[in-house]
This record gives structure tokens, C-alpha cells and sequence, in this order.
């Protein structure tokens, strides 16, 4: 699909989350695409348990 020009995030972990979401609208929107994945254990971690990161309380609700 691309790259998008992201703005400033407070940390790289910031802007994987703003990636993947980006990733998962713009497919929605043109696929039926309905699998995601990513190497990032991070952000693997916080989608099995959220509460455990609730700085992306926000970020998570979105995804």
C-alpha cells in the first residue's frame, strides 16, 4: 500500500502501533483482508494483554 509520512512519536513503539493501524484501515477500506501480523514482540504483547500497557489505552481501542 506505501509509507506514510508519520509526525514525531514519543518512541519507536509509538509509531509501529500508528503504522499497523494505518496498514489495517487503508486494507479494510480496499480488501477483505482480515489477518495482520507483525514481528514486533512489543506490539505483540500489548494486543494478548492491553491492560498491562494502559499508555496505549488509546492507541489499542482503535485497533
Amino acid at each position: 500500500m506505501g509509507t506514510r509520512n508519520f509526525t514525531w512519536r514519543e518512541s519507536a513503539l509509538h509509531s509501529e502501533v500508528e503504522a499497523l493501524q494505518w496498514a489495517m484501515e487503508n486494507m479494510l477500506q480496499h480488501s477483505t483482508c482480515q489477518s495482520f501480523g507483525t514481528d514486533c514482540k512489543e506490539m505483540i504483547a500489548m494486543i494478548k494483554e492491553p491492560h498491562v500497557w494502559p499508555s496505549f489505552a488509546t492507541e489499542l481501542e482503535r485497533i
